[in-house]
């Protein structure tokens, strides 16, 4: 049996939440699984480590456990208490757990990393990134995130686009649409994009719709206001699964605009393949854990990160090509699905339990 312990879980939203209650479910497919979960804000971890602990600890005095996975990095310290009843500990790392620039921070998460069995990490960026913290290289392993096909339409787009403009409140006629989803945070570079992109393509007639929520949410409708954008950038609101699978199917385009930013690296990039598996071309930047979720020519194209000029090209020339923008997306979809399901990432995961 798995002792899998989360601090992200549904109900709460968000990659993390998302990804843990795929693998725990399909985990639980091939073995037993003890699932101690926290599903609420983590505001509070100095409730929340506790109350998992506690849950913990009483689940293995109570449960025949074999091996015991960690969700996420930040629970590493937990993993080294929880050994002393013998069993094996694996953890995944995600990216920002190992980035986070705090000086007792990198002191004690990646110095508990190195105590456990093994460091899965869900992009080549985020092992590279563990073995610079010292984590050794015969423990550090990668398995990618994993995807459902739980948000294709398959080819219902005038209804998605009919739904889409019920919700935005705003007819787009036959313009194309562009679609960024996530989080409103440096990161994720949607503000560059408003500002620095947008302009030269709003007179492609296009349309570029944004859903999500987070501290720069004022900032981005602020870079709205000052370029003129308001009849071609349009906010959607933070997306549940009902409203992401309306987006997915009713855009043309996925931008995944990323920026660096020291301390909050992007670990791999769900999103991206969410919409891959819908066939949309998705435009990223050439950077961290992007790469391993989307692969140049194959299921969407890596550009330089920053370079507005690039993305622009690039962009223009699929939104000009009907045929080569569709085409592109009904190969990204295949290779997407045929690379990343979630069954086959399980299947990794339950190799590296058995290996400790």
């Amino acid at each position: 049996m798995v002792l899998f312990i989360t601090r992200k879980f549904p109900p709460s939203r968000g990659g993390m939440e998302k990804v843990a209650f795929e693998l725990s479910s399909h985990l639980s497919r091939l073995t037993d699984v003890k699932l101690v979960k926290w599903g609420g804000s983590n505001k509070w971890l100095p409730i929340v480590l506790p109350y998992l602990l506690f849950k913990s600890m009483w689940a293995l005095t109570t449960s025949d456990i074999k091996v015991i996975y960690l969700q996420d990095g930040l629970l590493a310290p937990l993993g080294v208490i929880l050994k002393v009843f013998g069993k094996p500990v694996l953890v995944t790392v995600h990216g920002r757990d190992i980035a986070y620039e705090n000086r007792l921070y990198q002191f004690l998460i990646p110095g508990s990393m190195k105590r456990l069995n093994r460091v899965t990490c869900v992009s080549s960026a985020i092992r590279d990134a563990c073995l610079t913290k010292g984590v050794s290289a015969d423990k550090a392993v990668v398995i990618l995130n994993g995807i459902s096909d739980e948000y294709y339409m398959n080819g219902d787009k005038p209804e998605a686009r009919k739904k889409l403009e019920e919700i935005l409140g705003k007819e787009l006629g036959d313009r194309k649409i562009l679609l960024s989803v996530g989080r409103f945070v440096e990161k994720k570079g949607i503000h560059w994009f408003v500002e620095n992109v947008m302009p030269e393509l709003a007179n492609t007639g296009c349309a570029y719709v944004i859903a999500g929520d987070g501290v720069l949410a004022s900032l981005i409708k602020k870079r709205i206001e000052e370029n003129n954008l308001e009849n071609s950038v349009f906010l959607a609101g933070w997306a549940e699964k009902g409203l992401l699978r309306i987006l997915y199917n009713a855009a043309d385009m996925f931008i995944m605009p990323n920026v660096p930013v020291n301390g909050d690296m992007e670990g791999f990039g769900l999103v991206a393949l969410e919409t891959a598996s819908c066939g949309l071309p998705v435009v990223a930047s050439d950077l961290e854990g992007i790469k391993d979720a989307i692969q140049d020519g194959k299921n969407g194209f890596l550009l330089e990160p920053g370079n507005a000029r690039i993305f622009t090209d690039k962009i223009k020339e699929l939104l000009e090509n009907d045929e080569l923008r569709q085409s592109f997306g009904a190969q990204a979809r295949a290779f997407t699905m045929e690379n990343f399901g979630w069954e086959r990432m399980t299947e990794k995961y339950l190799g590296e339990f058995e290996k400790i």
